[in-house]
């Protein structure tokens, strides 16, 4: 069980609105990453498939004229991974902190 002194720790550390916060995030990844409609996969995946396929005609076929879509589309694909970076490092710090504070009484 955790002692009186442990949790008078975790009380001084640690604020459980911060665990708000961390939904919070989460809900803002949700945007890049829940399922469409009818099941469909999330726009980022579609979009990094438009993209591949977009490389392979400009690498491969050597269409130059799809260079200018490609690289956008790639800084708005960068764009949004940096989102969900920010969002899960933001998560995993609230976790750390946390986790940081686990009790040596309830160690088994």
């Amino acid at each position: 069980m955790i002692t009186d002194a442990e949790l008078n720790k975790l009380e001084d550390n640690f604020e459980t609105a911060d665990l708000l916060r961390a939904v919070d995030e989460i809900d803002k990844m949700r945007s890049y990453l829940n399922d469409r409609d009818n099941f469909r996969p999330p726009q980022i995946r579609d979009d990094l498939l438009k993209l591949h396929g977009l490389g392979d005609r400009l690498i491969n076929a050597r269409a130059k004229g799809v260079a200018s879509e490609f690289f956008d589309l790639a800084e708005e694909l960068d764009g949004q991974v940096f989102d969900l970076l920010e969002s899960l490092e933001a998560v995993r710090d609230i976790l750390a902190k946390l986790t940081e504070l686990y009790p040596e009484s309830l160690v088994e």
